[in-house]
């Protein structure tokens, strides 16, 4: 048994809880797992409370497994259970439900939170202001890409609390995502004048590449380019300002360009195996662009150039010299 386990159980018998959970988090940090779970699971024997939202948020972020894909959700309920007022644990449940796939059920739990927002329970107070969580609930609903919901959530917040850096940019997005190009235009000008992220960037290159304005959205595709290696992550965003740079270049005659994005593109999808069907597509469409605009014969494929490969001749050559060489070191013992 730990030293850590064994401070652990004095702090429990002399009802210093919190003590012994800052300890289980210290182990935590110092990637003792063991130690930190076993605190955990003292302190809920105890019937300390925030140990198991701990152990539930252990399950729904950190543990690779998600505790076999159940995101920490036993431990929200058994929690909620004792206090179904708690607005943290709450949100931990609708996050645990969404993260399994069930979108309906994890945006009732938001919805719950904001009820219980009032009168919550006098144990805790709410790690996020209303403000914050009614944000969260909207973040939810982006990820669900719920986009007219989304929108419709962002009039009432921007009515509620005004505009911010952040509603800018998803009300831009969201507008975007609906159809409302022009108008997203001025959401998403208005939040990268605050602050330049590669999400506004490229929700203003969609929205300028619907208008067909292609010379505009090219520039905006390409400001997204320095952020590729914080996004690796995220093939869908990553693939989508790749692949339209590309189209962008294509409506503007400039096919040598094109055929660069198109080479990226398909060079990096490759890379990732299996596809989901919407980026297969993809995939699909700039492979039959890149043969169109080779076919046609007036661009050079200076990526596919730099392979060199033997004529049937040289090849020939080069196997004679070879067996020649094997011959010779054979005869001399080799």
């Amino acid at each position: 048994m730990s030293d850590a386990i064994l401070k652990s159980k004095q702090y429990i018998e002399d009802d210093d809880f919190k003590e012994a959970l800052m300890l289980a988090r210290k182990r935590h940090g110092k990637d003792d797992t063991e130690s930190y779970l076993s605190i955990l699971d003292l302190l809920i024997d105890s019937e300390y409370l925030p140990a198991l939202e701990e152990k539930g948020i252990y399950y729904q972020y950190y543990d690779e497994s998600h505790d076999n894909g159940d995101y920490g959700e036993k431990y929200f309920d058994a929690y909620l259970k004792k206090q179904p007022r708690s607005v943290n644990v709450l949100c931990d449940k609708a996050m645990s439900r969404f993260n399994k796939g069930n979108v309906d059920d994890a945006l009732e739990y938001m919805d719950k939170a904001l009820d219980k927002y009032k009168s919550y329970s006098k144990i805790e107070e709410p790690r996020l202001s209303k403000k914050e969580l009614i944000m969260a609930r909207i973040e939810l609903l982006i990820k669900a890409k719920k986009y007219d919901d989304a929108l419709r959530s962002l009039d009432k917040y921007e009515d509620q609390f005004g505009s911010t850096q952040k509603s800018d940019l998803y009300k831009g997005q969201m507008l975007q995502k609906t159809g409302k190009n022009r108008q997203a235009l001025e959401y998403l000008d208005k939040s990268l004048s605050e602050e330049d992220t590669i999400i506004a960037l490229n929700a203003k290159g969609d929205a300028l590449y619907e208008l067909k304005e292609y010379k505009e959205a090219l520039k905006s595709y390409n400001q997204c380019i320095p952020y590729e290696s914080k996004i690796e992550d995220d093939l869908e965003l990553i693939t989508n300002f790749n692949y339209k740079a590309a189209f962008c270049c294509v409506n503007l005659g400039d096919d040598q360009k094109a055929v660069q994005y198109l080479n990226k593109t398909i060079g990096m999808l490759n890379e990732h195996g299996r596809l989901p069907k919407d980026i297969e597509a993809i995939y699909q469409k700039c492979s039959f662009e890149k043969d169109r605009i080779m076919r046609q014969g007036d661009v050079e494929d200076k990526e596919f150039k730099q392979t060199k490969f033997l004529s049937a001749k040289h090849a020939l050559i080069a196997l004679l010299i070879i067996l020649i060489l094997y011959l010779i070191l054979k005869m001399n013992g080799y």
